[in-house]
């Protein structure tokens, strides 16, 4: 399937879904009139009823009462039908932008920005039009961490590329899938920040259940209420007893009424997160997969005998059925009678007992297939790209028509790219703006979407899995008293290093040591490759500097020289951003500074 297509398909799904939704909204205005009427009408029939007789005022008002909640219950139902088919066409509508280029409907991942981090400032893995923005589509907070960890650190995933490569294929072709369960969890986002109080609630000691006593008294002390209340309508028992009774049941609940609000502002509420998670899970759980990572998370789900999704949602129940204490008067009437915050309570923590240690490994199992999903996403969206392959022969990098993901299709510039075995270096010269820093951001972009298993932008790409180190685009820091050259130092500092610590570290450099005079640049420049040639490091070095082009000479086979060249012609300057063996000839600052009159 052609990319023209897929953005057809996701406007004709968007348009199909927007019709079911439209369906659903004429059959929620039906269930509404017919909730008004069957109000009025059973206020009416109940009135009738009991100018009748007293049993028949009762059944017809259980008969009105049983009608109304059926249809409250089954507005409900289609209210969530109808949002879900409502966030199907949003998802198909975004997909469709996005094909055109406009990611702002996705999270840019701003938060994850780190400018010492090893590459991600360097190759704008973060941030606005960035590579996570270009990925991201989880609606869950766990898998957009998930998701960014991967970025962060590829090359601990590099053992697992042949598992995670499979899985990414089989979600890439469960397009309808991968949509639903997006659907099911874009209500509500599941974040950290928003349930901590349920998780720290799961890791605390229980309350009731650790004491006999306690177990005593919310059996007993209620038991006691009903029995009275009981004896009382039957006239045996004087009202005073059972009002002394019903008293003692809300003094007893008072008396812990600090640990019980305690609890209750750590759970309540939680409810609609809860039942987002149910739907993940319960989308999870009944969908059939063959590859080993999707079928193994499955596993830690719901393959030991207990289904996470039934074990939610009964949580949310509980929890539901707690926060009945937020009605005061409803409140105390059921403390009075059951020591209701107890009972609550007291099951709650019988469902901690069993599930507290599955619990958080169920979040953290959605948050990977919502992580996963959004690169069978990708995969799906480009359907011409190609999952690399682990080199079997000593060169580091190969890869044919190359390019970059972020570039539009129709403007992109793809290059052969070889780079031989560990230790080699390449040096890339070029004029400016002739496409070298593109280029770097190319080749590091899909050596970090290789090593996490996804597709790449090119015709074919085999690697070695290493730790990618670069400095691009370093920063000086005024809270830090530290000059832009120093940190540029000390990044440079940073990869000698690891490369003498004889990590399996693949480097990225852009015009090192720019914050120094022209002489001492170049030899300083020429003195830091000697050393990383002498310490075997791999990678590439782009430069306006020819002069470092002498390197090839004196390392044969070591160093190689590459470069992107312009064409002048008259006033006009021409770049084809292809990559040629060699030094570049021609540089074009003086030829652009005339053209922009900045010189004569």
């Amino acid at each position: 399937m052609k990319k023209d297509q897929i953005k057809e398909k996701y406007l004709s799904s968007a348009t199909s879904y927007k019709l079911l939704e439209k369906k659903q909204e004429r059959l929620l205005i039906i269930l509404s009139v017919l909730r008004f009427f069957t109000f009025i009408g059973g206020l009416i029939l109940i009135w009738i009823g009991f100018t009748k007789s007293i049993p028949a005022g009762i059944i017809l008002s259980l008969i009105i009462t049983v009608l109304f909640l059926w249809l409250l219950k089954l507005f409900s139902n289609y209210s969530e039908k109808k949002e879900f088919l409502g966030n199907l066409v949003l998802i198909n509508k975004n997909e469709t932008g996005a094909l055109s280029g406009n990611l702002s409907a996705f999270d840019a991942g701003n938060s994850y920005t780190d400018i010492k981090h090893d590459f991600s400032f360097d190759v704008d893995l973060f941030g606005a039009s960035s590579l996570f923005q270009y990925l991201n589509r989880t609606v869950t907070g766990y898998g957009r961490e998930i998701l960014a960890d991967w970025l962060s650190d590829p090359f601990i995933l590099s053992k697992e590329l042949g598992p995670r490569q499979e899985a990414i294929k089989e979600l890439a072709s469960k397009d309808r899938w991968r949509q639903e369960f997006m659907a099911s969890g874009m209500k509500t986002h599941l974040e950290k920040k928003e349930i901590s109080g349920l998780l720290e609630w799961i890791e605390e000691r229980a309350v009731i259940n650790s004491s006999p006593f306690k177990k005593f008294l919310i059996i007993s002390l209620p038991a006691a209420a009903i029995v009275s209340l009981s004896l009382m309508i039957t006239g045996i028992l004087p009202y005073p007893v059972f009002v002394c009774i019903f008293l003692i049941n809300l003094f007893y609940i008072a008396t812990g009424l600090i640990r019980i609000n305690k609890i209750h502002n750590a759970l309540s509420k939680k409810y609609n997160f809860l039942t987002s998670m149910n739907r993940l899970l319960k989308a999870f759980e009944n969908e059939p997969f063959t590859s080993h990572v999707l079928d193994d998370i499955k596993a830690n789900i719901s393959g030991k005998g207990v289904s996470a999704a039934v074990s939610v949602r009964k949580l949310g129940r509980l929890i539901q059925a707690f926060d009945t204490r937020n009605n005061q008067l409803a409140g105390a009437i059921l403390n009075g009678l059951l020591l209701w915050d107890y009972q609550s309570i007291s099951r709650l923590e019988k469902w901690k007992s069993e599930y507290r240690t599955l619990f958080p490994g169920w979040l953290e199992m959605i948050g990977k297939v919502d992580a996963y999903i959004s690169l069978g996403n990708y995969s799906f969206n480009n359907p011409d790209f190609v999952y690399p392959i682990v080199s079997d022969n000593p060169n580091v990098f190969s890869a044919k028509n190359l390019g970059h993901q972020l570039i539009d299709e129709s403007k992109r510039v793809c290059n052969d790219f070889s780079l031989g075995k560990k230790g080699t270096v390449c040096i890339i010269s070029g004029a400016n703006m002739a496409g070298k820093s593109t280029f770097l951001r190319t080749i590091a972009v899909n050596f970090i979407l290789g090593m996490i298993g996804a597709p790449v932008c090119a015709a074919e790409m085999n690697f070695i899995p290493a730790k990618l180190f670069t400095s691009m685009r370093t920063m000086d820091s005024l809270s830090d008293n530290e000059s832009y050259f120093y940190a540029e130092l000390r990044r440079l500092n940073t990869l000698k290093s690891r490369i003498e610590e004889e990590d399996p570290v693949f480097f990225i450099l852009d015009e090192i040591l720019k914050g120094t005079n022209s002489i001492d640049k170049s030899t300083g420049s020429k003195l830091f490759l000697q050393k990383i040639v002498a310490s075997k490091g791999t990678g590439l070095l782009a430069t306006h500097d020819t002069s470092l082009g002498i390197l090839e000479a004196e390392h044969p086979g070591v160093v190689i020289n590459k470069c992107f060249e312009i064409e002048i012609d008259g006033e006009n300057i021409r770049f084809d951003y292809k990559i040629r063996d060699g030094i570049t000839q021609k540089m074009n600052a003086v030829f652009l500074m005339k053209q922009m009159g900045i010189l004569d």
